[in-house]
């Protein structure tokens, strides 16, 4: 929920947006803050967290953001495990640079929590400064071919076909390597029908140790949570795929 000063912030600026012109990156700024002021952090944790284990868990309408800036600018993600940190002097070894995409799942003070989606491996989630960042307007009703394909992330995969009756079949394998090999794997065989850009699978077994899985379809990204009970011990679907290329 919206907390009143922000709501009454958002809307007193959405009014004096048709008094006078502001500048372009003020603009976006204040799109982005006010169309995700919703997102909070898991209970539990530091509002200054944004790590990969929690950020698939802790929104219900992630956003796509193109990193903005001159050509080349880096826009370096922002450690939170020191004291002090997101902030000036908190910078990583990771790095965006214009025209690179992001999922975002919340802000807090300046920095958006953002994921970035590498061709290989899981990818880098942490702090981005907001002023880096133009929101892109997505659709929350997308067409049903939209989902289908095959979806990557890291090691796992999830495959999604017509069904019948406008319902979709999923299959899926995830895999958790430990040491030398051992390994457990994870196998998703389910049919689910959409309600606009969600699909949730298992939702109708009341078993909470039964597989249940959340998939956000964000363009070409799909946003995936489980409840870590759909494989073998540590395995879990979660993540941020990609569509593979045919």
């Amino acid at each position: 929920m919206i907390r009143p000063k922000l709501f009454k912030f958002c809307a007193g600026w959405a009014a004096g947006l048709v008094l006078k012109v502001m500048r372009n990156i003020t603009v976006s700024i204040l799109v982005l803050i006010c169309a995700i002021s919703a997102f909070s952090q898991l209970d539990g944790n530091p509002p200054s967290w944004c790590r990969g284990g929690s950020f698939l868990h802790e929104s219900e309408d992630y956003q796509i953001a193109r990193i903005n800036g001159d050509a080349k600018e880096k826009a370096f993600f922002l450690d939170d495990t020191r004291e002090g940190c997101p902030g000036k002097g908190c910078e990583s070894k990771s790095y965006v640079v214009p025209e690179d995409e992001v999922v975002i799942s919340r802000i807090w003070n300046d920095w958006a929590c953002a994921w970035y989606s590498a061709k290989k491996g899981a990818g880098t989630v942490g702090w981005l400064p907001i002023k880096r960042i133009d929101l892109i307007p997505g659709t929350l009703s997308p067409l049903q071919n939209e989902w289908l394909g095959n979806w990557k992330y890291a090691d796992n995969s999830i495959a999604i076909k017509n069904g019948t009756g406008g319902s979709l079949t999923l299959t899926g394998n995830a895999t958790w390597r430990g040491l030398g090999d051992n390994i457990h794997i994870g196998e998703l065989d389910h049919k689910a029908s959409p309600a606009g850009n969600i699909l949730k699978l298992g939702e109708e077994d009341k078993d909470e140790l039964e597989c249940k899985v959340t998939l956000r379809l964000l363009g070409r990204y799909m946003v995936v949570s489980d409840n870590m009970k759909c494989g073998g011990a540590n395995v879990t679907f979660s993540g941020v795929y990609l569509k593979a290329k045919k």
